[in-house]
C-alpha cells in the first residue's frame, strides 16, 4: 500500500510539471493578449458596446474609452440603414477581444502580407500592438487612393483575404423597416421574405436595382465605421471597391442572370446564360472571353461572390473562382452626381430566387500630408515590416509613428483565434439592474 507522503509528493510534482509546461508554452509557443483599442475594428475589437439597431436589427460594435464612464459613448450610428442617434448610454460595456497568439509563425511559413500581427514598436518596446502587415522586407511602400502599392505595383488580395478584410455596407437580411427604399424591382421581380423572386419568360433583361444611402444622403459608399463616432460626410472618402455576395436557389428553368456593378470608374458585369451554357465578364460594355457553365440540379442552393476589390474582377461560386481574375485599369473617377447604380441584378427567360444579398467594402487606407508613405514611398529595410490598422481613420500605425518600420526582432507572433470572450448579462438585484460577465461563445473565431 503506497504511503500518504508519496501521494502528496506525486501531486506536487504534477502541479510543478504543469506549471513548467504552461510557462514554456507561454514563453516559446503561444501567449494571450487583450485588445483595448479599436484600431483593428471591426475585425478585432477593443472595449466596446454591442448594439442592435432599432431601425433594421443589424448588430454591430460601438467602441468605448477604456478609462471613460460606462455611460459613454451615448449614441451610435448604424452603417447598414443609416439610423443615427441610437441611444447606447445604458448598453453595458464589453472587454476587448482576447487573442491567442502563435509566437513562432515563421517556422512553418514566412510572414505574409495582409496577415494580422502582434509586435512591439522600436520606440515603445514595452507595449504590444496588433496591426496588419501591408509592407514586406525590402519593399518600397506607398498608399495611393486607399490601396497599398509595393515597388510601384498594386498589392492585390486573394478572395479569401478579401473576405477577411471586408467591412459591411449593407446586409439585406436586415432590410430597413422605414426610410428610402433600397430596391426597385423591374417587371417579373417580386419581393419575398429575405430575398427576391423572378419569374418571366421574356428574353429582355429585367433589372432589380439597389439604391445606396449614406446616412441620409443617397449616393456612393463612404468609408464609415459603426465602431467610430459619426464623421461629417466631408471628412469621409468614397469607396468604389466592393464585394457582393448572395445565395440562389436553382430551378428547372434557370433564368439568364447578370450582376452589374458601377464602382465610379468602370461599369462591370458578370453574365450567366444557362440556355447557351456560357458565362462571361464585361467591362464598360466590352465582352470578354466566354467560358462554359456546369450543370446544376434543381433545388441546389449556391453562394455567388462578385468583387471589384483591388481594381480586380473576381467571380466565384461556393468559394471557387469560375472565371479568371481580370485587372481593371486605373482611370479617374467620374463625378459622383453622374455615377450609375452601384448594384443591379438582371434576369430574363426563366425562374430565379435570390436570398441574403450583402455588400461589403474594402478597407480604405487614409492618409494626410506629412504622414509616411503618403506623398512618397517609404523604403523598408531587409528585415522590416510596414503595419497598418483596419480602422484607418483612428489607427495610429506606421503612417504616423516616428519610426514607421517594425524590425522582425520585435514581432511577437500571429494571432490565431479570439478566445475566452465574454459579454454582459443583466440580472435584477434589489429592484435595480446589475450586470455580470458570462462567456460569449459566439465571439470565439479563427482570425483571418
Amino acid at each position: 500500500m503506497p504511503r500518504r507522503g508519496s501521494a502528496i509528493r506525486g501531486l506536487v510534482e504534477l502541479i510543478a510539471c504543469t506549471a513548467i509546461s504552461v510557462s514554456l508554452l507561454k514563453g516559446f509557443l503561444v501567449e494571450g493578449f487583450l485588445i483595448s483599442t479599436g484600431s483593428m475594428a471591426p475585425h478585432l475589437l477593443g472595449f466596446h458596446k454591442q448594439v442592435v439597431c432599432p431601425g433594421c436589427g443589424f448588430q454591430f460594435a460601438r467602441g468605448t474609452d477604456i478609462d471613460g464612464p460606462a455611460t459613454r459613448p451615448r449614441v451610435a450610428t448604424c452603417v447598414n440603414c443609416g439610423h443615427t442617434g441610437i441611444d447606447v448610454s445604458t448598453v453595458p460595456r464589453n472587454e476587448g477581444d482576447q487573442l491567442l497568439v502563435h509566437k513562432l509563425p515563421w517556422l512553418f511559413s514566412d510572414v505574409g502580407r495582409w496577415e494580422p500581427m502582434v509586435f512591439r514598436r522600436p520606440d515603445q518596446a514595452t507595449t504590444a500592438f496588433v496591426k496588419r502587415v501591408v509592407g514586406l522586407p525590402g519593399e518600397s511602400i506607398q498608399i495611393i487612393g486607399g490601396n497599398i502599392y509595393a515597388n510601384g505595383r498594386l498589392c492585390r488580395k486573394t478572395l479569401k483575404q478579401q473576405r477577411g478584410l471586408a467591412i459591411a455596407v449593407y446586409d439585406d437580411r436586415y432590410r430597413p423597416r422605414s426610410g428610402p427604399r433600397r430596391w426597385t424591382p423591374g417587371p417579373g421581380w417580386s419581393e419575398q421574405a429575405g430575398g427576391f423572386q423572378f419569374a418571366a419568360m421574356a428574353d429582355s433583361t429585367s433589372w432589380l436595382t439597389y439604391h445606396h444611402h449614406d446616412i441620409k444622403t443617397s449616393g456612393a459608399i463612404r468609408d464609415r465605421y459603426g465602431y467610430n463616432p459619426r464623421e461629417p460626410r466631408s471628412r469621409t472618402r468614397t469607396v468604389g471597391e466592393v464585394l457582393v455576395t448572395f445565395e440562389t436557389l436553382s430551378s428547372g428553368t434557370p433564368a439568364r442572370l447578370t450582376i452589374a456593378l458601377d464602382d465610379g470608374q468602370h461599369r462591370v458585369a458578370w453574365s450567366r446564360d444557362p440556355a447557351n451554357r456560357t458565362q462571361w465578364l464585361e467591362i464598360n460594355g466590352r465582352r470578354l472571353k466566354s467560358t462554359s457553365l456546369e450543370s446544376v440540379e434543381p433545388g441546389t442552393r449556391r453562394k455567388f461572390e462578385f468583387s471589384t476589390i483591388d481594381r480586380t474582377l473576381r467571380a466565384a461560386i461556393d468559394g471557387r473562382l469560375v472565371l479568371p481574375p481580370v485587372a481593371l485599369s486605373d482611370t479617374p473617377p467620374r463625378d459622383e452626381s453622374v455615377s450609375g447604380s452601384l448594384l443591379k441584378l438582371g434576369a430574363a427567360a426563366g425562374d430565379l430566387v435570390i436570398h441574403n444579398v450583402r455588400i461589403d467594402r474594402d478597407v480604405y487606407y487614409r492618409g494626410t500630408r506629412g504622414q509616411h508613405a503618403i506623398t512618397s514611398a517609404w523604403q523598408l529595410g531587409l528585415d522590416e515590416f510596414f503595419m497598418l490598422g483596419d480602422n484607418s481613420p483612428v489607427s495610429l500605425d506606421s503612417r504616423s509613428w516616428h519610426q514607421p518600420a517594425v524590425p522582425r526582432r520585435l514581432v511577437i507572433g500571429r494571432p490565431l483565434l479570439v478566445h475566452l470572450p465574454s459579454t454582459q448579462w443583466q440580472v435584477p438585484f434589489n429592484d435595480k439592474p446589475r450586470h455580470i460577465r458570462i462567456p460569449d461563445l459566439g465571439r470565439i473565431r479563427y482570425i483571418r
